[in-house]
């Protein structure tokens, strides 16, 4: 049975990836980030709680994990965390920073990264590479993501939620060129990182102006200001990402799931 790390289990992306996994057959070993508060932590953890394949495990317990040569993916979820450099430094201390650094090396690294923490960070992305120079490092970036759990801070929630449209906001770690469903999203993530090569890649939609449709979907008018350009992004190998049910279907399961959970 394959094995693998996921480091942010109950971040947005991180426990979709648990999900996918899970599906895959995979043993999962789910870790937190420490001081990170999850607002949706307990029903997470009883919905994937219950496949026997899922484990949680504390950062002191990540000495004896890593020795488990079974293990082939460690997995971070850098998606909507917004004090990477803090946030790394832990990591390294806990981590990279391992007296027997041996027991990285046969495993690949996976960081799962919003494009618009590129801007900001770019430097702290590009320290991560040079750092860890003799492990199998796959930086994986994405637009806008959506679907059930996402961030409250994500305009289509704010928007499911019924929030007032003139007190809508757009959060900052949020994408307004593109957007890609959260399960084909983690789809073509597993898919990409089993494939054996370690290429930082951009997924992006097949769907034209996906971002823009979801809000005419949800009947709110985008502003023209909104549109951001990143430059940041020449070195990237860029993976079409198919849309599987249309829009107006992903929506609504995002809907019912915030009825559901979220009430």
């Amino acid at each position: 049975m394959k094995k693998a790390v996921v480091f942010g289990a109950y971040q947005f992306l991180g426990f979709h990836i648990c999900g996918a996994l899970l599906e895959e057959g995979e043993e999962i070993i789910g870790v937190s980030f420490p001081h990170i508060n999850i607002a949706d932590i307990e029903d997470k953890r009883m919905e994937i709680g219950r496949n026997a394949n899922f484990s949680e495990i504390s950062w002191d317990q990540l000495g004896s994990i890593l020795q488990d040569a079974s293990i082939d993916h460690l997995f971070f979820d850098l998606y909507t965390i917004e004090s990477l450099q803090s946030l790394y430094r832990t990591m390294k201390r806990h981590i990279f920073d391992c007296s027997d650094k041996e027991l990285l090396f046969n495993k690949k690294l996976v960081f799962l990264v919003n494009i618009m923490a590129i801007e900001k960070e770019r430097e702290l992305l590009s320290s991560i590479r040079d750092d860890l120079g003799g492990y199998m490092i796959q930086m994986i970036h994405m637009p806008t993501l959506y679907g059930p759990w996402q961030p409250r801070d994500f305009l289509f929630q704010q928007l499911v939620e019924g929030n007032e449209k003139d007190a809508v906001r757009i959060g900052l770690r949020e994408y307004p060129t593109d957007a890609i469903y959260i399960e084909d999203a983690v789809s073509e993530v597993v898919k990409q990182t089993n494939k054996g090569q370690n290429k930082d890649i951009l997924l992006k939609s097949n769907v034209i102006n996906h971002w823009q449709r979801c809000l005419e979907h949800l009947k709110w008018n985008v502003p023209k200001s909104v549109h951001k350009d990143i430059e940041n992004l020449k070195g990237l190998e860029e993976i079409i990402v198919i849309n599987k049910r249309s829009i107006s279907e992903n929506l609504d399961k995002q809907k019912k799931h915030h009825l559901l959970y979220r009430i």
